[in-house]
């Protein structure tokens, strides 16, 4: 029997806590209850006070003044940022357009030098071709240099609308492997695109520019004789796109700058590029509501991996 009251007294203790805590916690309920219906009843009475005439017209032109100040402020502060986006898109398209014929024109010559220079070099002239090589090769630099810092500053300030809509993975992956299919073979690269019949949320166009970015930082990166898969896979919510290599790989201390702009490793320097190609595909990414994550280690190869909003939940991820 001792027991039992002792088991008895011990869960009249633990009852009579519970309820202690649920009454504090309804008094709190209803204390932040009161005075956020007391806040908004002021607020009522101040609109009724408005619309009846009988408020003060001091304490009317405080709240005019201050709503005023606050709609003016919101209004310049949209105007300056239209004026400024409009600088800037009138700067993008005047270098855009004044580098144009320039660089076509280097490029057009450049060709026209090499292809013609094995005719006519002499005996004296066996730096010619490599010249020829190297103007042709600065130029396809300068090229890309400028493309990329175009479209970034496009992308950075919203002037470039990206439409997403629902398409084909394997669509994305056709059109990726048709831009780097040349470079890998150059390489002697295995550059392979698995059969996808997968749909997604996406904008085929920039989201080529993106994926196409990682494949050619893959193809870029893995030796002669490497190889480069892609594939897609089915998650809840998102497709995931995967482009694994077996190159030189990542170093733990870069994975929170590779996606940073202009940033190259110490260890890349031997081959060509800005350090755009990733922040651009991040920032591509991001702006259709998806992300990209990448696993690498040093000397084994690395893989990125592309989350895009699956087609199929469209009505969930809204």
């Amino acid at each position: 029997m001792g027991g039992g009251f002792v088991n008895f007294m011990m869960e009249s203790t633990v009852l009579a806590g519970l309820v202690s805590f649920a009454a504090a916690g309804l008094m709190w309920y209803l204390y932040f209850y009161r005075k956020e219906k007391k806040l908004l009843q002021r607020l009522y009475d101040i609109i009724e006070q408005a619309e009846a005439g009988s408020i003060s017209e001091e304490k009317v032109s405080m709240i005019e003044d201050k709503f005023r100040r606050f709609v003016n402020g919101c209004l310049l502060e949209n105007e300056n940022n239209r004026q400024q986006k409009q600088v800037i898109q009138k700067l993008i398209s005047d270098i855009s357009h004044q580098t144009l014929t320039p660089i076509a024109n280097l490029k057009l010559y450049a060709e026209l030098l090499r292809e013609s220079v094995c005719d006519w070099a002499g005996a004296d002239d066996a730096q010619l071709p490599e010249i020829a090589d190297t103007l042709c090769g600065q130029t396809e630099k300068l090229d890309f240099l400028i493309q990329s810092l175009v479209k970034l500053s496009r992308m950075e300030t919203g002037l470039i609308g990206v439409h997403v809509q629902a398409g084909r993975i394997q669509s994305l992956f056709d059109a990726v492997y048709g831009q780097y299919r040349k470079k890998a073979v150059e390489k002697e690269i295995a550059l392979t695109f698995e059969e996808s019949g997968l749909r997604a949320l996406f904008d085929l166009k920039w989201t080529v520019e993106a994926l196409g970015n990682i494949v050619d930082n893959a193809v870029k990166y893995t030796r002669t004789g490497g190889k480069v898969c892609v594939s897609a896979r089915a998650y809840t919510f998102f497709v995931r796109i995967d482009a694994a290599d077996n190159g030189v790989g990542i170093a733990q201390e870069d994975f929170h700058r590779i996606f940073s702009r202009f940033y190259r490793s110490p260890s890349t320097d031997d081959q060509p590029g800005v350090g755009i190609g990733l922040y651009l595909a991040r920032e591509i990414v991001r702006s259709q509501r998806g992300y990209i994550k990448v696993t690498s280690k040093k000397g084994e190869g690395s893989q990125f991996s592309v989350f895009l909003p699956s087609a199929d939940c469209e009505d969930k991820i809204e």
